[in-house]
């Protein structure tokens, strides 16, 4: 049935159906992640990533974000399995790294590409932009890594000082501008922070102000430039 889910996961994505696309490749990751196929881990990964690529937009930064640290671990998977892409497999992966790469920036890209090798693929598929999987990433993979902690898997509210490269922002507005960057919206970052909307929204001007910066996407960027995620 997994390896069933990944070919129809690939026609799915031939015929521009995303959402059907990525059902059925996290249906088969989670197969082939019990079964320890690590070939098809490696391609369930990359038709996620290549489906997060299609939908990101400039305001959906996440999913961008999402989608390079996918490549960065089935980049891992292949080089240890010494399993290279095929031509046709290629051809695809590239034009979704190259959109990508072209969003995030390449020193973003390179980040979060870099993290990617980092992480196992149970770890990187909580990792999706969905407010669920954001909840779930923060805490399993916070646990997972608990004597080696990243600024990545920590919850925003343990920050005790502000980075140098953040001058200029409050405390509470670096924990704003980072779970901010993980994707969460200005509801859930209230909820997280158990602030009210109307609080999250002033901060979120505020870090626009003293950034000068106009979007969700540019405060992300700024965030992943300057090491706050």
């Amino acid at each position: 049935i997994a390896y069933t889910s990944l070919t129809f996961g690939w026609f799915s994505l031939s015929q521009g159906d995303y959402v059907a696309a990525r059902a059925r490749y996290e249906k088969s990751l989670a197969v082939m992640i019990e079964l320890d196929d690590r070939w098809f881990i490696a391609a369930c990964l990359e038709g996620l990533a290549i489906t997060a690529a299609q939908t990101s937009t400039e305001e959906s930064f996440a999913s961008a974000l999402w989608a390079a640290r996918l490549w960065g671990v089935a980049e891992a998977l292949r080089e240890a399995i010494s399993v290279p892409l095929r031509s046709f497999e290629r051809a695809i992966n590239e034009w979704g790294i190259a959109k990508v790469r072209s969003q995030l920036g390449e020193e973003a890209f390179a980040t979060a590409w870099a993290e990617g090798r980092t992480m196992t693929p149970a770890e990187v598929s909580l990792l999706s932009p969905d407010s669920a999987a954001q909840e779930r990433a923060v805490e399993t993979v916070g646990a997972s890594r608990a004597d080696t902690p990243s600024k990545l898997t920590q919850p925003a509210s343990t920050v005790t000082s502000l980075p140098n490269s953040a001058a200029g922002l409050t405390g509470r507005e670096v924990e704003v501008l980072r779970l901010l960057a993980m994707g969460l919206t200005n509801a859930q970052i209230a909820e997280r922070l158990v602030i009210s909307l109307l609080t999250v929204k002033a901060h979120v001007r505020s870090i626009y102000s003293k950034l000068d910066i106009a979007s969700r996407s540019a405060a992300t960027r700024y965030a992943i430039e300057h090491k706050l995620v």
